[in-house]
């Protein structure tokens, strides 16, 4: 009995190393790694189209190259999680990259930035700091954003992402209520890369630019001529109102100029609101006093009409009692 169990054993170990051999093979060896623009970081065949944000400006000899040194799946084709970073300090920087993708997509901003951050330690690229300013913005890290955005245009001014760098610089600018230095932005954008598109989603920078500058143009004409200023221009609407407010006369949107106006204008609008409240309030007293002269009217009305009731009953009982009083003294 011991003799057929080692005859067993010896047998069978090797079908069983084979047969697992295979489906590692099966499960593993078929299966890489990549970020699709819609549904993120997911698993797919080897032999399976790709496509992603990366491939616009990246060349297909490189792209390729770094499939090739992605490391193969581990969960099954689930959504990539924080355990991909634990233990793997084999993993390439572009793993971390497309994972920071990932949690950026799900607004995990913190993650997010670790992965990008990661990624950058292990072979900086001006594509993953682009990624760490965007998720600064989108953290309301502004100076941090701003800062790394400035790295990349005098670090990498002729990288892939300098225009998205330059975008960011311009956007950041017109959240601070600096349109003058937006404005001035986006047109060096337009002009500088000309035919420029966004890393991310593959705008028309120059279109964007376009659109962005006209948006705060007709903010501040409508806000301004709202405000009672008027002007031929936005360069005298500007003036207008910096010397009406005691402000530096540029005739451009410095970010205190178009702080105050924003504030002077947001002061309007509490000010019509709360003047629309009173008018409410009036409309609805005089409703209610219109209703209430009306039911005294009505009230008025129905005394005057019990009163000449009364008077006539009592002229009829004053008939009805002389009458009474001459019948007595007709039988006496």
């Amino acid at each position: 009995m011991k003799i057929l169990d080692e005859k067993t054993r010896l047998f069978f170990s090797p079908c069983a190393g084979l047969a697992v051999l295979l489906l590692y093979t099966v499960s593993v060896s078929e299966k890489v790694l990549i970020y699709d623009e819609e549904k993120g970081i997911i698993f797919v065949d080897k032999d399976a189209p790709r496509r992603g944000p990366l491939q616009k400006k990246e060349p297909a000899a490189a792209a390729s190259n770094q499939t090739a040194d992605r490391p193969r799946p581990v969960s099954n084709g689930k959504t990539v999680d924080a355990s991909i970073q634990r233990g793997r300090q084999k993993d390439p920087p572009q793993v971390y990259f497309e994972s920071g993708l990932q949690y950026f997509k799900n607004d995990n901003f913190e993650d997010a930035l670790k992965n990008f951050t990661h990624a950058d330690s292990l072979d900086p690229q001006p594509k993953y700091i682009l990624w760490m300013g965007k998720t600064l913005r989108q953290m309301g890290k502004f100076d941090r954003h701003l800062f790394l955005m400035n790295r990349i245009m005098t670090t990498y001014p002729e990288s892939d992402v300098a225009d998205d760098a330059l975008f960011e610089i311009a956007f950041s600018y017109q959240t601070s209520d600096d349109y003058d230095m937006a404005s001035k932005t986006y047109t060096r954008l337009a002009e500088q890369y000309p035919f420029g598109t966004s890393f991310s989603n593959g705008e028309s920078f120059r279109e964007i630019a376009h659109k962005q500058i006209q948006m705060m143009r007709a903010e501040m004409t409508f806000t301004l001529k709202t405000l009672g200023y008027n002007g031929d221009n936005e360069e005298s609407l500007y003036s207008a109102f910096q010397k009406d407010k005691g402000l530096p006369i540029t005739g451009t949107g410095t970010a205190e100029t178009v702080r105050a106006i924003k504030s002077t204008y947001n002061g309007f609008l509490h000010a019509e609101a709360e003047r629309a409240r009173y008018r409410q309030r009036i409309n609805k007293y005089r409703t209610f006093a219109a209703a209430l002269a009306a039911l005294l009217a009505l009230n008025a009305a129905a005394l005057f009409i019990v009163q000449r009731n009364i008077i006539a009953k009592r002229k009829h009982l004053a008939v009805l009692h002389q009458s009474l009083s001459d019948l007595n003294t007709g039988a006496l």
